[in-house]
């Protein structure tokens, strides 16, 4: 088990999902912008179109032919303002993303650093404390290994004892009995 709280990384996941939910909504602002600009290019081409019909009736053909060639004179700078405001949409609709995408991207990396920082201290203080453990139950069993041996020659050392009394006194005893041997053997 690891020893530090899941909070932070599911407070980066919710904070992940907020940020592809603002992104989806910034990509979806931009769709609407494209699309609003895309009815007015083909309002205006209509109300053009509808007007250059409603005064072919009235009109010459000369003056036809006159205001076609004023629309196609004016078609590569109307192009090019559609360009323009295409470009001014998609430009800005990215920039807002990408900004979006990289405070997002701050803020969690500072989350996830300051989790994984939080996680390295736990795991350094609960080595910390099994070191310890480990020191105590080695002193203790080094502790308990000396008394033993103090135990075990103290008993050595009185059975050695005991046995050298026993020795002694059984050499008496022998002496004694050779003695008197000897003395009854003299007589």
């Amino acid at each position: 088990m690891f020893p530090y709280s899941a909070q932070p990384f599911s407070s980066i996941a919710k904070a992940n999902l907020a940020a592809f939910l603002s992104v989806s909504g910034r990509f979806a602002s931009g769709v609407q912008q494209l699309t609003e600009l895309n009815i007015q290019t083909v309002k205006t081409v209509i109300d053009e179109s509808n007007s250059l019909l409603r005064a072919g009736e009235e009109a010459s053909p000369g003056d036809v032919l006159g205001w076609q060639s004023i629309m196609l004179a004016q078609l590569p700078q109307k192009a090019a303002s559609y360009g323009r405001h295409f470009l001014s949409i998609i430009t800005s609709t990215e920039a807002d993303i990408v900004s979006d995408v990289r405070s997002q991207y701050e803020r969690t990396g500072s989350d996830v650093k300051n989790a994984l920082d939080s996680a390295a201290q736990e795991v350094q203080s609960a080595a910390e404390t099994q070191g310890a453990i480990i020191s105590d139950v080695t002193d203790t069993m080094a502790g308990a290994a000396e008394e033993n041996t103090n135990v075990i020659l103290d008993a050595s050392g009185d059975l050695a004892r005991k046995t050298f009394d026993a020795g002694a006194q059984a050499t008496d005893i022998a002496e004694a009995a050779t003695a008197r041997a000897k003395s009854a053997a003299k007589r």
